[in-house]
């Protein structure tokens, strides 16, 4: 039993928090579940006011309830609701006029506003729900306001003056039942609306992720480097603060490729891609920059950037990377270069990358951080 309630508490949570929602099934059976109890304890009442009709009323209203638990198990949420509320208003106007408002019944017209903006808002195959809210919400209205106007017109059943007390229990349980009510759904609503932003964002964050981020390395792609290249040369004008690239190139890549098959190829980039963003810092930032190159922003002077990038070649070069037993030897080139006022952020990168090129032309493994000349 105790395990039974803690799973109905951590549901709660759940939905309190947006990590759960209630499916359209799910809500419709609780719904119908509900009213027909509210139909069940109606029953009782009017067998203790002595009134057949009204027990035999609300038996077969339950008895509707279950068939129309059925019909919503197939999906059809716009009959089942309206048959739902065109039976709930027709209950209230006939005990109303029979019995006027003193046994509350009249209070299930504002206890059905915040249901049915719940139902329509949050189920998917409701179609124009502003609408359809709209007409029900006056329906209730009028149906209520049309209880009190009539009122003074009705013939009090001399029962309810009688048996004043169960006058009241009655009363008080519709009152009840009607607060409960319009709390719940106002709580569900709530908390719907607070898991569907809560998809959103997810959903927009990984789109976000998506833009920004190359799928196999998971590297930031080329888009976000030029926005944060665009940045650190912000700052380098105005701040005077440095920043250099590093641009380094797979040695030998299509022959591994050739060799071993792409897969393998893959598995050298991802391999790649780890031990250099393992090297760097918070203030640093690499990219996939195209093919087997990645770019690296590095928050500093010319002489920190070779530093990392030679700690970088090492780690590469002795790194074990195996495919299908076999080990595949691998070895990455640098071009370094730190930025100047100067610079346009291309005239950075080819200095980089002819930096980069010298490396490969005069023996590969290795960080070029200064012009050479052959």
């Amino acid at each position: 039993m105790l395990k039974f309630f803690n799973g109905i508490f951590t549901y709660i949570h759940n939905l309190s928090t947006g990590e759960e929602v209630l499916s359209d099934r799910r809500k419709f059976t609780y719904i119908f579940w509900s009213f027909a109890l509210i139909h069940v304890a109606s029953a009782v009442f009017f067998v203790l006011l002595g009134n057949t009709k009204f027990v035999v009323i609300n038996v077969l209203a339950i008895f509707l309830y279950f068939g129309l638990l059925s019909l919503a198990k197939k999906k059809h949420y716009l009959m089942v609701s309206l048959i739902a509320e065109i039976e709930v208003l027709v209950a209230i106007a006939l005990i109303s006029f029979s019995y006027g408002s003193m046994l509350g019944y009249s209070l299930y017209c504002f206890a059905m506003i915040p249901t049915i903006f719940y139902i329509t808002s949050t189920v998917k195959e409701m179609k124009h729900p502003t609408v359809y809210c709209f007409v029900f919400s006056f329906i209730s209205m009028l149906t209520f306001f049309t209880i009190i106007v009539s009122e003074p017109f009705f013939t009090i059943p001399q029962i309810l003056t009688d048996r004043p007390v169960l006058t009241l229990v009655i009363r008080l349980f519709n009152a009840a039942v009607s607060f409960i009510f319009t709390i719940i759904f106002s709580l569900l609503f709530s908390w719907e609306m607070k898991s569907n932003n809560s998809q959103l964002l997810r959903r927009n964050q990984q789109l976000v992720e998506v833009a920004r981020k190359d799928p196999l390395t998971k590297l930031a792609n080329r888009r976000s480097m030029m926005e944060r290249l665009n940045l650190s040369m912000h700052h380098l004008q105005l701040d005077n603060h440095p920043f250099s690239v590093i641009l380094c190139d797979i040695d030998h890549f299509k022959k591994v490729n050739d060799k071993y098959g792409h897969d393998c190829g893959d598995k050298v980039l991802v391999t790649v891609a780890n031990l250099i963003t393992s090297q760097l810092r918070d203030t640093d930032f690499v990219c996939r920059w195209g093919g087997e190159e990645i770019l690296i922003v590095i928050d500093g002077r010319l002489q920190t950037a070779a530093a990392i990038a030679e700690r970088m070649r090492g780690n590469i070069e002795a790194e074990e990377i195996m495919h299908e037993g076999e080990r595949v030897a691998v070895t990455m080139t640098f071009g370094v270069a730190q930025a100047e006022k100067n610079y346009r952020i291309e005239d950075l990168i080819q200095l980089a990358d002819t930096r980069l090129y010298y490396g490969k032309e005069h023996g590969r493994n290795q960080v070029v951080s200064t012009d050479k000349k052959d």
